[in-house]
């Protein structure tokens, strides 16, 4: 089967961060924490993850003879949900803008900033709304004896003057490994080392030598530990490095 399963996601864990400061400052990166002008909303509905809708009306045109030959596209929409299974401040605010601890007021969406985390091991990906959103609660609101109680939220996202819905925040994800040199001289009884260095989808490099695994295709000539290459006996053999699924080789030749 071809493709690549580590560009494959499943999101084990997530949350969602509100905030009532239209000018908050964004976490730098998506490792960086968020400031304390975002509110984490708590415990969410995993089976119900975070939902996304589009909403677009579209007005084909046609030439003489039925053939379609334009398309006109206006008042695009988007929505994004979550389902808050906590009760606290930060959800009531959403599900109750305007009321207080005491008073319920009639409703009346308010514009906030909503960042959607989901994680996967260190994989980390962040949609934060570039410009604000208009949270209101999407279906029933209610108690009763058998059910976690929830409000699902639903969040209509206003673009930017030019378009821009979210601004992406994403760990850096391994593209590839280089093992240097890509051949290798080395004497029989003698050990070379190589190196293994993994280049991220943000063009960032780290030094992996030390947690790739490694392999000679032919042990009898030369083995491999740890990038160290020892020379066992003349010939030639293929060592290979692997890490995170991305593998690159170097030609080792061994002389008397």
């Amino acid at each position: 089967m071809a493709g690549d399963p580590t560009k494959a996601n499943l999101w084990i864990d997530a949350d969602v961060y509100v905030s009532w400061n239209l000018s908050a400052t964004l976490p730098a990166n998506a490792e960086a924490a968020f400031s304390s002008d975002w509110k984490l909303i708590g415990l969410l509905d995993g089976d119900e993850g975070f939902p996304e809708s589009r909403d677009e009306d579209s007005d084909d045109k046609f030439a003489w003879g039925g053939m379609i030959v334009r398309t006109s596209r206006n008042h695009f929409k988007l929505t994004k949900s979550f389902t808050c299974l906590e009760d606290n401040e930060w959800t009531r605010k959403l599900v109750w803008p305007g009321s207080t601890a005491t008073q319920i007021k009639v409703p009346r969406p308010e514009r906030v900033l909503v960042a959607f985390e989901t994680r996967e091991g260190e994989k980390i990906r962040r949609l934060i709304t570039a410009q604000y959103a208009e949270c209101s609660l999407d279906g029933d609101h209610g108690e009763n004896e058998t059910d976690l109680e929830s409000a699902t939220i639903a969040a209509t996202i206003f673009p930017t003057a030019e378009g821009w819905l979210f601004n992406r925040q994403d760990t850096p994800v391994l593209s590839s490994i280089s093992v240097t040199p890509a051949t290798l001289t080395v004497a029989d009884g003698e050990i070379s080392a190589l190196m293994a260095t993994a280049t991220y989808s943000d063009a960032s490099t780290a030094d992996v030598t030390a947690t790739a695994s490694w392999v000679s295709s032919n042990p009898a000539k030369a083995t491999v530990s740890a990038g160290f290459v020892t020379g066992v006996d003349p010939g030639s053999s293929t060592v290979t490095a692997t890490y995170q699924g991305q593998s690159d080789t170097c030609a080792v030749t061994v002389t008397a």
